[in-house]
Parts: C-alpha cells; sequence; structure tokens
C-alpha cells in the first residue's frame, strides 16, 4: 500500500476481492511479542484505512496473518470485528530464497517446479497464495511471473478461479 500505490489502484480497480494481511508484517505468534485483542482490533482497522485512503474503496472482511503465524486468541480478535480469518491449504513456497547460509534445498524450487508442485497438491476450494513481488532473498525466477502458466493448468483440469466469498458462499 505504502510502496505501491498506484498498483494497489490497480488491483482494486479491476475488481478484485482484497482482504487483509494487516498493517505490519511479523510473526504474531513469536513470544516476544505481546499480541493481545486490541492489538490485532487497531491493526486490521489501521489496513483499512490506509486501503481505503489509496483506492477508496472497502476491504473485503477477509484476512490473514503474516506468514499465516496465528493462533486462536488472533483469530478471535478478527472475528470480533467480524474478519473471517482466511488460510491456505497449500504452501506454494514462493517465499523461499536460495541464499547462502538461508537457503532451504529441499524446498527451494524454480517458479516452473513450484506450478507442477501446486498443481499437484490443489485440490477443489483450495487457497492459493502468490506474492505479488520478491521476497527478500535470492530466487532464479519467481512464481508471479509464471502465474499464466498455474492458471493455465489449473484451467485445463477443470478448475475455475474465483474469490475467497465465493469458496466460502459455496461451503455453506
Amino acid at each position: 500500500l505504502r510502496r505501491y500505490p498506484d498498483a494497489i489502484r490497480e488491483i482494486a480497480g479491476a475488481g478484485h476481492e482484497v482482504g487483509s494481511l494487516f498493517f505490519t508484517h511479523f510473526n504474531m505468534t513469536d513470544a516476544r511479542f505481546t499480541v493481545d485483542a486490541e492489538f490485532i482490533k487497531r491493526g486490521l482497522a489501521r489496513a483499512e484505512d490506509e486501503y481505503h485512503a489509496v483506492t477508496a474503496q472497502e476491504l473485503a472482511l477477509l484476512w490473514h496473518a503474516p506468514f499465516y503465524f496465528a493462533n486462536s486468541q488472533i483469530i478471535a480478535a478478527g472475528r470480533e470485528l467480524k474478519y473471517t480469518y482466511v488460510s491456505r491449504d497449500v504452501d506454494t513456497l514462493d517465499w523461499v530464497t536460495a541464499d547462502p547460509g538461508k537457503a532451504a534445498p529441499d524446498i527451494y524450487f524454480p517458479a516452473a517446479e513450484l506450478v507442477e508442485r501446486i498443481v499437484a497438491r490443489k485440490k477443489p476450494g483450495s487457497i492459493l497464495p502468490i506474492l505479488a513481488g520478491k521476497p527478500g532473498g535470492m530466487r532464479e525466477d519467481y512464481l508471479f511471473q509464471k502465474v499464466d502458466l498455474l492458471v493455465d493448468a489449473l484451467l485445463s483440469r477443470g478448475y475455475a478461479v474465483v474469490t475467497v466469498s465465493s469458496l466460502m458462499e459455496h461451503a455453506r
């Protein structure tokens, strides 16, 4: 939102359903931090305000904690603001880098292999988070550059790309 407001306006203007990732990015379950319900509420409200200031639109009442690290207290705090916590069921691994000393060779894959891995692991109703940019580290290529291949592979297998709200509605 802060670094790329034009991109955010483009996403919002294209009619995409946009939920909240919170206003800051850290592991909320890390014992070094005190994260209470009030902190979660303030953070979600701040993200709403910032999104509205950039787009003049409202966020969908959907969210997930940074890195998907959450606990029942964090999820309940969001629920008090009518937010639905959305988790992933497939880790796309597009956040894994090849940085020396940080590399995880058993889970680092080039983007084309990530596409194959994701297609093999998805199932009806899967939520596939994809970084819309480069993670803080080295990669030879990026999944967001291969989204067309991923979407084509899913469509050829009879899947459709739908909003999270649509998934939730059909699950009821």
